[in-house]
């Protein structure tokens, strides 16, 4: 008896240690966007495979701000460059507004993918995650990650994690901010944007 009894103090005692190990390294779990496309960059070279055509948005983001809140927005029409070009590095003017962001709150962002994303037509399966920093130190982002890379359980077809763009930056204060937005008054940084060509009036 006595020695059942120590063996399940044991299992106990391990048992804790794992539950405590596991919270440390979800505590410390970080993802450096940077490091991880250098990475990835290295890989494909390895590989001798050619790197994906520079691109921003997908159908659906999610965008982690400053703080490691969650947000979320749709866009049905994306600008495909069919010509390359030395500006396909800039993002484009997506004509992205307060109304279109959505809050997730943190606990519920995978639950929000499957509702919202998961089930959509496998076109739209593609999820771009930007984040305000480039270090993501999030728990929450750590199950995100767990949940995509799992193909068979998010159904995802692909999604990518990059820095979020100026227009989110600039959409995402205002939201937080609750304060009137007019694309036309913002004094955009027109190295890190590409507005669409408009053709002069004669």
């Amino acid at each position: 008896m006595t020695r059942i009894f120590i063996g399940f103090i044991t299992c106990l005692f391990l048992f804790n240690c794992t539950k405590k190990e596991s919270k440390k390294v979800e505590q410390n779990f970080q993802f450096i966007i940077s490091q991880e496309n250098e990475k990835f960059l290295k890989e494909l070279k390895i590989s001798k495979i050619p790197p994906p055509p520079p691109g921003f948005y997908g159908y659906n983001q999610i965008i982690i701000d400053k703080n490691n809140n969650f947000y979320f927005y749709h866009k049905e029409s994306i600008a495909w460059h069919c010509v390359p070009s030395d500006r396909d590095t800039i993002p484009d003017f997506i004509n992205l507004e307060p109304k279109d962001l959505i809050r997730i709150p943190n606990y519920s962002v995978v639950d929000f993918i499957k509702q919202n994303v998961s089930n959509q037509d496998y076109r739209h399966r593609m999820l771009v995650i930007g984040s305000q920093n480039d270090t993501i130190k999030n728990k929450d982002f750590k199950r995100i990650l767990n949940f995509l890379n799992d193909q068979s359980k998010s159904g995802i077809t692909i999604f990518s994690v990059r820095r979020s763009t100026q227009q989110e930056d600039t959409v995402i204060n205002y939201k937080i901010l609750n304060k009137y937005y007019n694309s036309d008054e913002i004094k955009w940084d027109k190295n890190r944007i590409q507005f669409p060509f408009v053709k002069p009036k004669l």
